[in-house]
């Protein structure tokens, strides 16, 4: 085999939105619309960190937006009403979100080759759901939501599993997914669709969609 049907023996780790499913954006906004009656100058504030904070769990989103940007404080009472309003504007959109090109042919082709897992920091009744829904699930070993953080829920992961970090790959499109791997040893390769806005280091393996992933794990 070339290295262009074949992979090294890797158990692979996916991120979901961004990477599985072209949802990051429409979640972005989601997050945004929620603050669309605020002061312009707050609104943009809230764009910008969301535009730079993926991968991280809603709660943490919301309750620094709230402190930071809108200087208020954020009982545990509005951070909860924040999430239910924002899942109750994105569940359907997800539902619909198209799959990143080349996703769902990758984990098709190889999940009874290489062991795939799938880590978000969606919450994990919810991703549990979508995956289900988008009938995704026969493709993971296990799918991992929030909490607990990125980091901590892949180095569990590779506890349960008994996974070598060094033969574990990453695959996520934020920097929170790259610090997660970094932080447990493990491979990464980095999704990002605009690679002059990439927001990963410059020896960082990337590439824009899937179709591209087999060629990026050969280059680890």
């Amino acid at each position: 085999m070339s290295d262009d049907d074949t992979i090294p023996l890797y158990a692979l780790v996916f991120d979901f939105d961004g990477v599985v499913l072209d949802s990051a954006t429409l979640k972005r906004q989601a997050f945004a619309d929620v603050y669309r009656q605020a002061p312009e100058s707050q609104y943009r504030a809230v764009v910008a960190y969301l535009s730079r904070r993926g991968g991280q769990p809603r709660e943490v989103k919301f309750r620094h937006i709230e402190e930071h940007i809108l200087g208020k404080p954020a009982s545990n009472a509005r951070i909860q009403a924040l999430c239910q309003q924002f899942k109750a504007s994105v569940e359907e959109r997800l539902l619909a979100a198209p799959p990143i090109p080349g996703a769902l042919e990758f984990l098709s082709g190889w999940h009874n080759q290489r062991p795939q897992y799938l880590l978000s920091a969606t919450p994990e009744q919810e991703l549990k759901a979508i995956v289900a829904q988008r009938q995704l699930a026969l493709y993971f070993k296990e799918v991992v939501g929030a909490p607990p953080d990125k980091a901590t829920g892949l180095r569990n992961l590779l506890t349960r599993h008994q996974l070598a970090a060094k033969a574990t790959v990453m695959i996520g499109d934020s920097y929170n997914d790259y610090r997660a791997a970094r932080s447990n040893g493990t491979l990464f390769v980095g999704v990002t669709a605009n690679p002059a806005q990439s927001p990963f280091p410059n020896d960082v393996v990337t590439i824009k969609d899937l179709c591209t992933l087999v060629q990026a794990l050969n280059l680890l």
